[in-house]
């Protein structure tokens, strides 16, 4: 069930919040949250029954491993040996799942053996929910969770808005809220401002997102057929796709934080204008916030971060990068894709310890901003295309094309003609969207840090004007009709 279906908005959402709503007037907090678990675990079920199989075993055996680590590390006892077991069940399960066939396939292709290749049906989010309670973990075997009670933190990990595709929630986040006297605490700012954020997600998504996807398949798809792009071709289809990823998960992460406030939960942000990013540093503080939270916490620290010398510190940054990219899918294109990102980390921070930041260089300047955010995004979407390729051979084919291999035509065949000069126009102005228009937590005045009545003052006076309202119905009216063609969001796949 997909959040931009018809099923989810006119089915599943009415009927969550209603039961949600009326407990809370009827009913004990503990009640209200066995009714969102129960909606959360049948939002999952919807998918693949036997997913919950996987789901429950992994909540299981965290939640029990986790205690006892607590008490361990509270009575300073070793949990260095209990910690590890852990971490290899997590890893070894998301191993078995996501990289069992993989790992097979490349044995065979390069030993020549005959190891069978498995064709395992991936478990819903299994990425999400396993990084989840990995940390979970790491930090009670630093003592730092206690009192945690088994239906917290079922919701914690089965919370729909997160659970699919993120954001990875810290637990210090979500426990805080639902152990709380005061939890799940709705006033009409709040209500509004998550349906707020829902309708835009959902355009988003639907309008922009989708509305790029045909372009995009096209190039990528005829390269994985054994086309050669043009030049022209090639930047169609590597652009058409950065838009594409970008309004994707925009919209998704929209939607989540939406959806949380709608029961009184406020998520984190996960996603904050990236290709208004001015080096990769900047890109990865802006894009998938929660995994690079995540990566940098409980992975780059863990292999010593930049305390053990420059050198260790590049190699700490490609390990880390090398295995993000493989955590997004078991496949040579995205072990590159992590690869080519962790360089240009590695390469950022050098630039940086030899000539300073560009803001300490030119004061901030204007032409500096811009020329930082062009090559930015222009690393950006070469990286994409790997992410995007189904083979290195098909992103090979497609980057030789974008920087001149098969010379640099500008044509494309008349009978396209009139689509392309369309599809260019779109790439125009969302691009232009993503690099000058607000985003959309800036947009509503949503910081999960502060209480939502504090928010700034022009966000509120808007928020509070009819047309806003009438704006948001007209949008949701629209894109209600646009809904029949309607894609799954592309990092479900993850």
């Amino acid at each position: 069930m997909l959040f931009s279906s018809y099923g989810f908005i006119f089915v599943f959402l009415p009927l969550a919040l209603a039961g949600y709503f009326g407990l809370r007037l009827f009913a004990s907090k503990s009640v209200t949250l066995f009714w969102l678990i129960a909606a959360s675990l049948t939002f999952y079920a919807v998918w693949d029954p036997w997913n919950l199989l996987v789901l429950f075993s992994s909540i299981g055996f965290n939640f029990s491993c986790g205690t006892y680590l607590a008490e361990r590390a509270r009575s300073k006892k070793p949990t260095g040996l209990l910690l590890a077991v852990g971490i290899a069940f997590n890893l070894g399960l998301i191993g078995y799942f996501k990289y069992s066939g993989f790992f097979a396939a490349n044995l065979n292709a390069v030993f020549g053996t005959n190891i069978p290749v498995l064709d395992l049906v991936l478990p819903l989010a299994i990425s999400f929910f396993t990084f989840q309670e990995i940390a979970y973990l790491v930090d009670s075997s630093r003592g730092e969770t206690y009192g945690y009670r088994f239906k917290d933190y079922v919701l914690m990990v089965t919370f729909f808005p997160h659970l699919i595709a993120g954001p990875i929630v810290n637990h210090r986040i979500l426990m805080r809220q639902f152990m709380s006297p005061t939890a799940l605490r709705i006033s009409t700012q709040t209500f509004a401002l998550g349906i707020g954020l829902f309708v835009i997600g959902l355009a988003k998504k639907v309008l922009l997102a989708d509305g790029m996807a045909p372009q995009a398949n096209l190039i990528f798809d005829g390269v994985a057929q054994g086309a050669s792009p043009s030049f022209a071709d090639a930047w169609i289809g590597a652009l058409a796709y950065t838009l594409q990823l970008y309004f994707d998960f925009s919209g998704y992460c929209d939607m989540a934080i939406g959806l949380g406030l709608l029961f009184g939960v406020r998520l984190p942000l996960n996603f904050n204008s990236p290709y208004k990013a001015t080096s990769i540093i900047d890109f990865w503080r802006r894009w998938h916030m929660t995994l690079s939270a995540f990566l940098r916490d409980y992975l780059y620290f863990a292999l010593g971060g930049n305390h053990r010398g420059e050198a260790r510190r590049y190699v700490n940054l490609g390990v880390t990068m090398l295995l993000g990219g493989l955590w997004h899918g078991a496949g040579w294109t995205f072990v590159c894709w992590g690869a080519f990102h962790g360089l240009g980390l590695a390469l950022c921070h050098f630039w940086r310890r030899l000539f300073g930041s560009p803001s300490e260089r030119n004061g901030g300047s204007l032409w500096g901003t811009a020329l930082a955010r062009a090559l930015t995004l222009i690393f950006v979407v070469f990286g994409w295309v790997m992410f995007r390729a189904d083979s290195m051979a098909s992103a090979s084919k497609i980057m030789g094309a974008m920087v001149g291999l098969n010379g640099f035509d500008l044509s494309v065949n008349s009978d396209r003609r009139l689509t392309v000069l369309v599809m260019l126009s779109s790439i125009a102005a969302l691009m232009a969207i993503t690099q000058f228009a607000p985003n959309s937590q800036q947009w509503l005045g949503y910081d999960p840090e502060r209480p939502i009545e504090e928010g700034h003052s022009w966000n509120a006076r808007l928020a509070a004007h009819p047309l806003h309202g009438t704006a948001l119905g007209c949008l949701l009216a629209f894109t209600l009709t646009q809904m029949s063609a309607v894609q799954s969001f592309l990092y479900f796949q993850f």
